[in-house]
């Protein structure tokens, strides 16, 4: 099946001083950043905490039986 595309157009309007967003989607938005964000700070924070050495002791490990 052949398909053939020539020419597309399409046009945007945006108003000034008016979000083009209501605020519900707002929201949804705002929540989903927040989201990021966070996931973002907890990757990072396991990532220092996997590559710091701590003091202290573990237990003896059994080798052999």
């Amino acid at each position: 099946m052949t398909v053939q595309i020539g020419e597309m157009d399409s046009e945007v309007t945006v108003i000034d001083g008016e979000l083009p967003l209501n605020e519900t989607q707002i929201a949804k938005l705002v929540q989903l950043v927040i989201k990021q964000l966070q996931k973002e700070q907890q990757d990072s924070q396991r990532g220092k905490e996997a590559t710091t050495l701590k003091r202290g002791v573990a237990p003896p490990a059994r080798v052999g039986g």
